[in-house]
């Protein structure tokens, strides 16, 4: 009678170890504005996204070697969504994709690397830096940096991935990269021009002018003989800008989500298959 009563809870608990079968459409889009307009401190470079595993969401056989299925546009759902979004003149979709994936957790589920848009590859170098830019021999490259030689290669308009995953919850995790042509500055002299004697004040000996300018000491031995104030002189240059968009959600499956940023935007849906 025990062993019976042991069975019986098995068969009736089994379901809630069976695997569990998720749709996934994902729509992502951009702002049609200067992100210039946008009240946000824009770093020129970003950190590069990491990509290691990464699976192409396009690449049917890999994704089906692990455990992926891209779904055909007859079962998208998000259809009206996308329409309204290509439709705006504030808008411009980027990708609208959908796959069936398994409950696996985060280190079971692939990145699924999504590149969309133009490819700018052909006027710009994967740094960013612009092909009819001549190439900087200063002394005073920005950062330091002192360059050797430039790569090309492909780079859309949209880069990088997305990962659903069950980690007791349901979740999802994107790394996007939003590229914009766009201008920076970039330092191409240093001159040091004597400072007037009547102009020194015993606060410049520390290194800055009243003005916030730079100043450098001249010494002859030990004896300070002059003041140098540095002038610096710079170029405006095209730029292929990079804008982040780094996110982790919490979800509920069956419900539309809404992933936003200043700049683009994502829309997801996770619906549970029976």
């Amino acid at each position: 009678m025990k062993k019976l009563i042991i069975l019986l809870l098995c068969v009736v608990s089994w379901p809630s170890f069976a695997e569990r079968w998720f749709d996934v459409e994902v729509i992502v889009f951009k702002r049609n504005q200067n992100p210039d307009s946008v009240l946000e401190n824009w770093p020129d470079t970003q950190p590069d996204i990491n990509l290691n595993n990464a699976v192409s969401v396009f690449d049917k056989a890999t994704l089906a070697a692990r455990g992926l299925q891209v779904l055909p546009k007859s079962q998208w759902q998000l259809n009206n969504e996308y329409n309204r979004l290509a439709n705006h003149a504030g808008f411009k979709p980027l990708a609208h994709i959908a796959w069936r994936q398994n409950d696996g957790g985060r280190g079971a589920i692939p990145k699924l690397r999504i590149t969309a848009g133009r490819n700018f590859g052909d006027s710009f170098y994967t740094d960013g830096t612009s092909k009819g830019a001549p190439l900087m021999t200063s002394d005073f490259s920005p950062d330091g940096y002192q360059p050797t030689e430039k790569t090309s290669g492909p780079m859309y308009e949209l880069d990088g991935f997305i990962r659903v995953y069950v980690q007791h919850y349901l979740f999802i995790e994107t790394d996007l990269a939003l590229r914009e042509p766009g201008e920076r500055r970039v330092l191409k002299e240093v001159q040091a021009v004597p400072v007037p004697p009547d102009n020194q004040a015993a606060t410049e000996v520390e290194g800055v002018m009243a003005d916030g300018t730079d100043v450098a000491e001249e010494t002859e031995g030990s004896a300070l003989t002059g003041l140098q104030k540095l002038e610096r002189t710079y170029s405006v240059e095209k730029f292929l800008k990079s804008y982040g968009f780094e996110q982790k959600r919490r979800m509920r499956s069956g419900e539309i989500h809404y992933l936003d940023h200043p700049l683009m935007g994502l829309i997801i849906q996770v619906t549970r298959v029976e």
